[in-house]
């Protein structure tokens, strides 16, 4: 588990000469082991906010810190596991391959690293360890993404809208599936997602990004028990809640 603190963050792209904001005066921090989904239209600024905590992207100003350390260090340290929408399996290689790559890639030798096999069973994927990318669903290949987005054991996971692309069912209990896994493992969550319903399923708490530019209009607390049911009052109430906010960041 580790600890997410941002503090004044903002983060500006260059557009034919001009300053075009992605992000001003972001502040938030978010608990060692808590679940925490981020939503916001498209373009407020969510997967900007999500690579400088991956330390992919330098902010323009403002400080993060992830245990004590710069996301950059803690990228360095491995303590940081990134999960976008495409899955990003190398097609000429196996499951198990494709798997392990980022343990060969970057190993560490002083911590040891989750088995694959155990990895691919946690997943459902321990029938398909040999097959290549193409023989595999959208479904099971996001699975094999998420298997490979444990294999460092790191203590942030970061998701980018991982199940965007497949249909409704499968990003149900694909979702179910992840949240069995972060129980298991408690490492702390990031969820960036356009779903409400989702995001009131899965989190501790949900951040409400407003746009032009992204600004964090509103905190909302989940106080439901797991697992939640969407056909509880308690449930559609935490989503007016959030749609709500949205709305009024506009």
């Amino acid at each position: 588990m580790i600890e997410i603190r941002v503090d004044g963050l903002a983060h500006r792209y260059a557009d034919n000469g001009s300053a075009l904001w992605a992000l001003r005066d972001v502040a938030f921090q978010v608990e060692p082991g808590e679940f925490v989904a981020i939503v916001g239209r498209s373009g407020c600024g969510k997967s900007t906010l999500l690579r400088i905590l991956a330390g992919l992207t330098r902010p323009s100003r403002g400080t993060v810190l992830l245990g004590g350390m710069t996301a950059r260090q803690a990228r360095a340290e491995k303590q940081v596991a990134w999960m976008a929408q495409s899955p990003a399996l190398l097609p000429w290689k196996r499951v198990s391959d494709n798997v392990a790559l980022a343990q060969r890639v970057n190993p560490r030798p002083e911590r040891r690293a989750p088995d694959v096999d155990s990895l691919l069973r946690l997943v459902g994927l321990e029938s398909f360890a040999q097959a290549y990318p193409a023989a595999l669903s959208g479904g099971m290949q996001q699975r094999a993404a998420l298997a490979r987005t444990l294999a460092l054991g790191a203590r942030l996971w970061l998701m980018d809208e991982p199940f965007a692309s497949l249909d409704a069912l499968t990003r149900e209990e694909l979702t179910a599936e992840l949240l069995d896994l972060w129980h298991t493992f408690r490492p702390t969550a990031l969820w960036v997602t356009h779903d409400i319903y989702e995001a009131v399923r899965l989190a501790d708490r949900v951040l409400v990004l407003g746009s032009r530019p992204g600004r964090l209009q509103a905190e909302v607390c989940v106080q439901l028990p797991r697992p939640r049911d969407e056909t509880d009052p308690a449930f559609a109430l935490t989503v007016q809640q959030i749609r709500r906010a949205l709305e009024a960041a506009e």
